[in-house]
């Protein structure tokens, strides 16, 4: 072999493993690190004796195995959560609800589920609102950077109405202790509340329909590999025409 040749091979063999260091190879990229943050919302995403669970957790934590990401759970307080997806690549939030106002905030993997919220109310007194942007004689409780609070403004609520709480079982507790007079939930999302506590359904009264817009999704960090997101939206695409996402939706309902 000359010695023009030997040099060729390994002027070549040094600048690929160059490129490699910078720029990951499809395997690397979905062997990967995702860090998932997620609320305490249950059924979607809880924790319970150490673990963390829920219909999104389980839809995500199998996408992964599927796709053949190392994925990591952490449940926070969903403005933090938000904030850190935000500034973090290689992280997802969920669950997440798609609004043309976070569109361009991060990468969309799913959809896992139609979105459709409900005003709940407890111990209003005079007639009760009939449109949305009546709920302002109302002190509304939100989960901070929520949706919901988007689609109260949207409706006409000024954010004077609303008292902020970091969690939805923090803002389920001021209802129930009558701190405020109505919150905004799904309706899977109320009856955990109730069972959780105890109470019959007949505790809280369904006043309106908030919004049906959009869907729930996973929400990625956008300077996440892209790989990882199309592989995310493979598998998710793959459970579902499976069976098993539904089967595990099916898991949580009734709530127990």
């Amino acid at each position: 072999m000359s010695l023009r040749l030997i040099t060729h091979c390994l002027l070549s063999l040094l600048a690929s493993v160059a490129c490699g260091s910078v720029f990951a190879t499809p395997r690397e990229a979905t062997n990967q690190r995702l860090v998932a943050y997620t609320e305490h919302w249950p059924p979607y995403n809880f924790a319970e004796s150490g673990k963390v669970q829920g219909i999104a957790t389980d839809v995500l934590r199998a996408a992964c195995e599927l796709a053949e990401l190392q994925c990591s759970f952490q449940v926070v307080p969903w403005a933090r959560g938000y904030k850190v997806v935000r500034s973090t690549p290689n992280t997802v939030l969920y669950t997440t609800a798609r609004k043309p106002s976070r569109e361009d905030h991060f990468l969309w993997v799913g959809p896992l589920l139609p979105r459709t919220t409900w005003v709940y109310t407890r111990n209003i007194s005079g007639a009760p609102p009939r449109e949305a942007r009546e709920l302002a004689q109302l002190r509304i409780g939100v989960v901070r950077e929520e949706a919901a609070m988007q689609d109260l403004l949207a409706a006409g609520v000024p954010s004077s109405a609303m008292v902020e709480e970091s969690s939805n079982d923090a803002v389920f507790r001021m209802l129930m202790g009558d701190l405020v007079h109505a919150m905004v939930d799904t309706e899977v999302g109320m009856a955990w509340n109730l069972r959780s506590v105890g109470r019959p359904v007949g505790s809280v009264t369904k006043l309106l329909k908030l919004s049906d817009d959009g869907g729930y999704y996973f929400a990625l960090n956008k300077e996440s590999h892209p790989l990882i997101a199309r592989k995310l939206q493979q598998a998710i695409d793959k459970l579902r025409s499976d069976g098993r996402l539904d089967a595990i939706v099916k898991n949580y309902e009734p709530a127990p």
